[in-house]
């Protein structure tokens, strides 16, 4: 089954978008609403509102600065009921609301016998800042596993500095990160290395990192 002319002067959304400079904020709001419904035509994306679909599947590249923040404060609310606070408590700590969440965990949170349970892993896309051997990277991540991972990672730097004798980062030396594009980036593990690595960052300490 074809798709239905995207608008009354444009067959598709390529004629569309190639037709003048879709640098607009209007343009720019059909654009990510395309990215989200490609099937869609223009009348139907222009009064489409998506603040209520599910959007834990999006990828992160796709999402505006707004639901980027969104997510990163869900996922908070999901390590929160993974380390046993119930969704009720973990929303009143962070201030939100139970469908704010549910827009952005989607199926990572689950009723069951009237509780919502959080799944115990989850591909939600997020990016992360991970030191490598090419040096201070900005990385989309794609697995909880992969942010757990990260997140001692940056522990144990912190430990290998204070305690350069001790071998705390050997486990990392040959371990890899994928990233949300196939990307493979390797962890740095030379000391001398990683103390350089710090020094361009003005506050390491306050790296944001995810657990589990």
């Amino acid at each position: 089954m074809s798709r239905p002319q995207f608008s009354k002067d444009f067959r598709t959304y390529g004629e569309w978008l190639k037709a003048i400079p879709r640098d607009t904020r209007y343009a720019e709001e059909i654009i990510r609403k395309h990215r989200l419904f490609p099937d869609k035509p223009l009348n139907a994306l222009r009064n489409l509102k998506i603040s209520g679909y599910d959007i834990s599947k999006t990828a992160w590249k796709i999402l505006s600065s707004q639901q980027k923040r969104d997510r990163v404060l869900s996922l908070e609310v999901l390590r929160m009921m993974r380390k046993g606070e119930s969704l009720t408590q973990a929303l009143e700590k962070r201030g939100l609301k139970k469908e704010f969440v549910l827009k952005n965990l989607g199926h990572q949170l689950q009723k069951s016998n009237g509780k919502w349970i959080a799944s115990k892993t989850d591909s939600l896309e997020i990016e992360m800042t991970l030191y490598t051997k090419d040096g201070v990277r900005s990385i989309v991540t794609t697995y909880s596993k992969d942010r757990s991972r990260i997140g001692k990672y940056f522990n144990d730097v912190q430990k290998a500095l204070k305690n350069p004798d001790k071998p705390i980062l050997k486990k990392y030396k040959n371990l890899k990160i994928i990233d949300a594009e196939g990307k493979e980036h390797q962890f740095e593990t030379d000391l001398d290395r990683l103390y350089e690595l710090r020094e361009t960052i003005e506050e390491p300490e306050f790296f944001q990192t995810y657990y589990h």
